[in-house]
């Protein structure tokens, strides 16, 4: 039987994409150890993962090549390449510390990319088409009567879930950023470096214990309220799916993942301003998702409750105030409404954001906060380009640019330079010059950034490489989950005592000796980038099926990961707002699934 010329150059062109990929993934390998092609991962068939990878990327091709939807090849094909550039120059910035070594180099990591590319875009349509399973699922709508109880008995079963392990590390997980916080309650020495806040009611537990004689009793009541926060913040969104009548199977699914997920668990004892900010995220994006996506008819009640939330995630991470502002904005210039209405909702906006100051003015004023690291932590990502520049282009600035650079910061932290951490070079900054002196630093920034564009970009991207980098990098690019004491060496410290010993065979291994990034599944889960990446693809498939409703509802998420992209390093605890909305994001798939939620002009229209 005579093969059809166009199977005959489809399956030549599958054979010789497979080909391509694995040359491309095991160069890419290659530059993850010197001794990597003495492995055979340099060389085409010299191992078993070669082969491996071979046959599936032309699983994946054969079933691309069967699709006969453009519009999905071409969404795929945007996300694909986009998968692969961060893949190749990902590897090179991470592993080479050097995208544009030469002319060569830049060509051969163009090549790199379509090679990965070749399996990244049939892989990017398989993610979409899950996303289409999801959404078809959503139609299976739960029939029955709505209790108000649900919400109470949620509640309680996720919090009641979080208690064995409070009682194994009681009085809570007092790690990162906490003995810092707690000092300036101790020394009467407060600052903005922190939210105020939650250095507040940090304190105010921690207070309260020392005054009873036990500053850990006392401090186990912080950790309790945070407990009952998040738990009821996870709890809402369980019961809003409930009145949603979204699938039984999916609610099940969603409690199970907030109550029994062990990252929940121990987040909801680390004494960490993220944790409260995600939960404020989570009623926030709520109250977002039931305006843009569900169209309700809001009373007074629901707009005190959207800004309530807003304002409390402000309080609760400096950086949120920029997100909402800039999505907001976004939000306003796309959706389709009425002059008037529009004027209406950016009083709204510009509402929330004076109540935030006048909270945050309070909280100085009652506590004599001074106002610190505003220059060098809005500008450390500016700090971190000039740093490279001066770290690795010494011999190519003159003596006076190097030392203007070294007025803002120390000599001896450039010298320490890490690609990986901005702190390093922030931490010592001059906060007085670059306040005083704003202009010039501003000049000095744009005069570096167009000498050497190669370096603030190299600079950018090792930075975030945590955000989206998903193959191995290695812990110290976003660190590990710390779980432990952090002692402040004062007089009244907070010591662990252990009520309940069982959760120790569980969290132990997995957090305090690290070995959750070992167990297959468990340890993607707590990478950044699988968060970062489903927000991501969730966007894509709002483009792919032309769901703009649904796809408003990622804008403030996208802003808040943009201000993140602008942070130190890239640490999953300042994105666990994204993997707390996850279910969130399953529902708003899943109920597109209703032709009736969007206007047959595809413009969305807020009552």
């Amino acid at each position: 039987m005579k093969i059809p010329k166009k199977l005959y150059v489809e399956r030549i062109a599958i054979i010789a994409g497979g080909i391509f990929f694995i040359f491309s993934l095991n160069h890419i390998f290659s530059l993850y150890s010197l001794q990597g092609a003495a492995y055979g991962v340099g060389e085409f068939g010299y191992n078993i993962w070669s082969l491996l990878g071979f046959i599936v990327s032309i699983w994946l091709l054969k079933r691309l090549f069967r699709r006969k939807d453009r519009r999905l090849h071409c969404v795929a094909a945007v996300s694909g390449l986009l998968m692969a550039a961060v893949i190749v120059y990902g590897t090179y910035v991470h592993f080479v510390n050097d995208i544009f070594q030469s002319a060569r180099v830049v060509c051969l990591q163009l090549i790199l990319t379509l090679g990965i590319a070749v399996a990244a875009i049939p892989v990017s349509e398989e993610i979409l088409l899950q996303f289409d399973r999801l959404n078809h699922y959503g139609a299976r709508k739960w029939e029955g009567k709505v209790s108000k109880s649900y919400f109470f008995i949620v509640w309680l079963l996720i919090f009641a879930a979080y208690i064995p392990i409070f009682l194994w590390f009681w009085p809570g997980n007092f790690v990162y950023d906490a003995p810092f916080q707690l000092i300036q309650v101790i020394d009467h020495q407060y600052n903005t470096h922190h939210p105020l806040l939650h250095t507040v009611m940090m304190g105010a537990a921690y207070q309260l214990g020392v005054r009873a004689g036990d500053a850990s009793t006392g401090f186990q009541f912080y950790t309790l309220l945070q407990m009952l926060i998040l738990s009821a913040s996870f709890a809402y969104c369980a019961y809003y799916l409930y009145k949603r009548r979204v699938p039984r199977v999916y609610r099940v699914c969603a409690v199970l993942w907030f109550a029994l997920f062990p990252m929940h668990a121990m987040f909801s004892i680390t004494a960490t301003k993220d944790t409260l900010f995600a939960a404020f995220f989570l009623w926030f994006m709520i109250y977002m998702v039931r305006l843009l996506f569900d169209r309700e008819q809001f009373r007074w009640y629901h707009f005190a409750g959207l800004a309530v939330s807003c304002i409390l995630c402000c309080l609760m991470r400096n950086n949120a105030i920029y997100a909402v502002i800039a999505g907001s904005v976004i939000l306003l210039w796309i959706v389709k409404k009425n002059m008037r209405y529009k004027l209406y909702m950016a009083g709204f906006l510009a509402g929330i954001c004076i109540l935030t100051n006048l909270a945050n003015a309070g909280l100085t004023a009652a506590t004599n906060a001074e106002t610190v690291d505003r220059y060098r932590e809005t500008f450390c990502m500016a700090l971190q380009c000039l740093a490279r520049v001066a770290a690795y282009r010494r011999n190519d600035i003159s003596e006076t640019d190097y030392r203007e650079i070294c007025a803002y910061m120390p000599e001896e932290d450039i010298k320490v330079y890490s690609p990986y951490l901005a702190d390093t070079v922030k931490s010592n900054a001059n906060e007085e010059l670059m306040k005083e002196n704003f202009i010039n630093f501003v000049k000095l920034f744009v005069k570096m950034g167009l000498r050497f564009p190669d370096e603030y970009l190299e600079a950018w991207v090792a930075g975030n490489l945590g955000y989206w980098y998903p193959l191995d990098r290695g812990m110290y690019v976003t660190g590990s989950l710390e779980f432990y004491h952090k002692l402040m060496w004062r007089e009244h410290e907070i010591i662990k005592r252990e009520y309940c010993s069982w959760p120790r065979v569980i969290y132990e291994p997995l957090y305090y000796y690290g070995d959750y990034t070992e167990v297959p599944v468990l340890g993607y889960l707590h990478r950044p980038d699988c968060w970062v990446w489903l927000l991501n693809y969730f966007l894509f498939w709002c483009i792919y099926r032309k769901k703009k409703g649904a796809g408003l509802t990622g804008i403030i998420p996208l802003m808040y990961l943009a201000t993140c992209y602008l942070g130190p390093t890239a640490i999953l605890r300042y994105i666990y707002c994204l993997v707390v909305m996850a279910p969130l994001l399953g529902y708003v798939v899943m109920q597109s699934a209703d032709e009736q939620a969007y206007p047959a002009s595809g413009k969305i229209e807020i009552s």
